[in-house]
């Protein structure tokens, strides 16, 4: 028997909605949407290991960048390598195989770009979300502490 879950944010919370992947040790994608943005989140028995975004702000170069571990020349020269590539270089290769960030700082710099990915989702409070049993063969596992991230997103809202 699969799991079916979908549903809204106004009627279940991100948190909520984790919470159930967690208890049922869930193994699939949680895709949600809000404001024409689509974001996943990848979940292997129960524990969140990766997440997806389209929205240009949460791109791997533009968080290097944010975090200063690229510059934004280095960005550029790097998306231009991606696209003669015809996308088939992951940009986070390119980072490394042109010297802009060590293999060290690239696995950093995909654990705060899921970090943030996942730190916006706990701020919805409209949108979707459905959960598929699948995940992405290319999905490159991290394991997030859920406790650290769920202190620094209690810390944002203080912020705010």
């Amino acid at each position: 028997m699969g799991l079916n879950l979908s549903g809204k944010f106004s009627e279940t919370s991100f948190s909520d909605v984790i919470a159930v992947l967690r208890q049922q040790q869930a193994t699939g994608t949680l895709v949600c949407a809000a404001a024409g943005i689509e974001k996943s989140v990848m979940v292997k028995k129960g524990q969140i290991i990766f997440a997806a975004s389209k929205d240009e702000a949460d791109r791997l170069g533009e968080v290097m960048v944010t975090a200063g571990k690229i510059t934004r020349t280095q960005l550029t020269r790097a998306l231009d390598i991606h696209q003669k590539s015809a996308g088939l270089k992951k940009i986070g290769a390119i980072f490394v195989e042109n010297g802009y960030v060590a293999p060290k700082d690239l696995f950093n710099g995909l654990k705060l770009q899921v970090r943030r990915i996942i730190q916006s989702l706990f701020m919805l409070n409209e949108g979707t979300y459905v959960f598929q049993e699948i995940l992405p063969p290319d999905v490159i596992p991290l394991q997030i502490d859920m406790e650290d991230l769920l202190r620094e997103v209690i810390q944002q809202l203080k912020q705010k």
